[in-house]
C-alpha cells in the first residue's frame, strides 16, 4: 500500500507541474494564432524610477513588428548618450544590448524576450516599454 501512495504521490506532482508549465505561455494570441498590430509608430515607456526609465519606439508594418528603438530616459525625460556605454570603465555595453535585445524582439516578434544578465532591470525596462507600445497598436 506504501509503494501504491508513493506512486500516486509522485504521478500527482508530475501532473501538477506539467499542467502549470503548459499554462505559462508568453504570447499575446491563443496558441495557433497570430497578433496582428495597426500599422504605425508607437511609443511606450516602462514605470518611471529614481534613476529613469526606459522607453521604446515600435514601427509596425504590414501588421508586424518592423523595427524597435529602444531608449534610455533621465528621469527628467532626456535618452542618455550610449556612446558612454560602451562596456568600458565598469559601466555594461548598453548601446550594443540595446541594439541586440531590439533585433531579436523583431526576429521573434515579440517584446518576451531573455533579459540581459548584467543589465537586468534595464532589460525588463525595455520590455515593459515594448510592451506598453504593443498594447497601444492592437
Amino acid at each position: 500500500m506504501r509503494k501504491f501512495n508513493k506512486i500516486a504521490l509522485v504521478a500527482l506532482v508530475i501532473a501538477a507541474l506539467m499542467l502549470s508549465l503548459t499554462a505559462c505561455g508568453s504570447s499575446d494570441a491563443p496558441e495557433g494564432e497570430e497578433v496582428t498590430y495597426k500599422d504605425g509608430t508607437y511609443t511606450g515607456e516602462s514605470e518611471k524610477r529614481e534613476f529613469g526609465y526606459e522607453a521604446a519606439e515600435v514601427t509596425i508594418e504590414d501588421g508586424k513588428i518592423a523595427d524597435i528603438v529602444l531608449k534610455r530616459m533621465t528621469p527628467e525625460g532626456e535618452e542618455v548618450d550610449y556612446d558612454e556605454w560602451t562596456g568600458e570603465d565598469d559601466k555594461p555595453n548598453l548601446k550594443q544590448f540595446k541594439e541586440d535585445m531590439a533585433e531579436k524582439m523583431v526576429s521573434n516578434q515579440t517584446y518576451d524576450v531573455d533579459a540581459i544578465a548584467t543589465a537586468t532591470e534595464t532589460s525588463e525596462g525595455w520590455k515593459d516599454a515594448v510592451k506598453d507600445a504593443l498594447d497601444k497598436a492592437k
